[in-house]
Parts: C-alpha cells; sequence; structure tokens
C-alpha cells in the first residue's frame, strides 16, 4: 500500500474514533441531565430496505407541566426487536424552561449503539494502519 494511501487511511481513522467519542461524551451528558420517565409508543412507520423490514416508531411522554410531547426514535429497528403500539418503554427527558423538550428511549441501542459503531470502525481502521506501519521500523 502506499504512503499516501496509508495517510488518508489513517486521517479517517482519526476523524472516526474523534466522532465516536464526542458522540459518547454527548450521551454521557444527556443521560447524566435527563430524568427517567415512562413513555408509550403511539404509531409507526414501516419500510423496506434491503429485503428486511425496518421501522422508526413514535413515543408519547408527560411532562412536568402535565402537557404531552411525542418524539420519534433514532435508531431503526427490526419487528423482531421494537416495541408494540401501546406498549411502555423507558425514556431519558430533559426540560429546560424556554427550549423544546429532549427525549430519547432509554434502551442501549437507541443511546449508545452509534457511537459504539464509530469507536469499533474507527479502531479497526486505526489498528490496520498502525500495527503494519509499527511492525516496518
Amino acid at each position: 500500500m502506499s504512503s499516501f494511501a496509508i495517510g488518508i487511511l489513517f486521517l479517517v481513522s482519526i476523524a472516526v474514533l474523534s466522532a465516536g467519542l464526542a458522540g459518547v461524551l454527548r450521551q454521557l451528558v444527556f443521560v447524566r441531565r435527563a430524568r427517567r420517565v415512562e413513555g408509550r409508543v403511539v404509531s409507526e412507520w414501516c419500510y423496506r430496505m434491503f429485503g428486511r423490514t425496518r421501522r422508526y416508531y413514535r413515543v408519547e411522554v408527560e411532562l412536568s407541566t402535565g402537557q404531552r410531547a411525542q418524539f420519534r426514535s433514532t435508531v431503526t429497528s427490526s419487528p423482531e426487536t421494537s416495541p408494540a403500539l401501546g406498549q411502555a418503554v423507558p425514556v431519558l427527558l430533559i426540560e429546560r424552561a424556554g427550549h423544546a423538550p429532549k427525549a430519547k428511549i432509554g434502551t442501549w441501542l437507541e443511546l449508545w449503539f452509534s457511537s459504539a459503531l464509530l469507536l469499533f470502525i474507527g479502531s479497526i481502521g486505526f489498528l490496520a494502519v498502525a500495527l503494519p506501519s509499527g511492525s516496518s521500523i
């Protein structure tokens, strides 16, 4: 492999690792500030991709003011792992005066999957560059 390609792979790996770390830090701050509430799945949106059925779902929560708010899941899931309509799900919720509420479904997949995937891909790329480069010195 040329040194130019190795350099590009190294830079891309560092960028992906940095994005993964930033995602982990952002989620840690969110989890620390949020309070746990219970939400209910009120609707779903299904579609097919690569021969598999995927779906997003909308969850409704009650705010501390008594009002109800809805939000959409950020990670698609397969029908086997998704909650059913009307099912209760754990929700992490941040309410601040003058700002719209922020909410995420309190599952590992919803909170950490994207960051974990970026960290894994970045680590593999980094190791692929670092190990062969270090052994040739």
